[in-house]
């Protein structure tokens, strides 16, 4: 097994800015990366005329890729304080998705979330069923709903690096 990385992000989901991607993960040369699972949480909304359906959608990226914008670089964190900084990328907030051409865009897996029911964890079972990329791809959670107004979102992206 490799090393264990959290990527957290807390921000502000706006809904003027269509699709989200909530994380974003870009691996460094030879080190591919599986997402073991993640957490997604809002801090703004209590009430029911607030809740909300929303779509999330796990997503790799190849080809030429680019990396979405308007959200916010993150460090990597290692789970063991003695492990190495993390080789990967991270992003989160993008309220501008990352885009490829010349390769493929393809969903990973379809997951619905109901922002009020928070935190939302998401874990893989194994290795073998987290997804994974290698160089030259990118692993986005994308929010696929455009929420009916803002919200306050925090959350976690548990990333191993091989």
């Amino acid at each position: 097994m490799g090393r264990i990385y959290t990527v957290p992000f807390q921000g502000t989901i706006t809904a003027a800015g269509g699709d989200a991607d909530l994380f974003e993960i870009g691996p460094a040369d030879d080190k591919p990366c599986k997402l073991r699972g993640f957490t997604l949480g809002q801090t703004s909304e209590v009430g029911d005329a607030a809740e909300e359906g929303l779509r999330v959608s796990v997503v790799r990226l190849s080809g030429t890729v680019t990396s979405g914008s308007g959200g916010s670089s993150i460090t990597p964190v290692p789970i063991d304080s003695g492990d190495a900084a993390a080789g990967f990328s991270a992003e989160g907030g993008n309220s501008t998705v990352a885009t490829q051409s010349g390769g493929a865009t393809t969903v990973v897996e379809e997951l619905a979330w109901n922002e009020r029911m928070s935190p939302y964890p998401h874990f893989y079972p194994d290795a073998p069923f987290s997804p994974k990329v290698k160089q030259g791809e990118l692993l986005v959670v994308r929010m696929q709903t455009t929420p009916g107004d803002d919200f306050s979102f925090a959350g976690t992206a548990f990333v191993e690096e091989e």
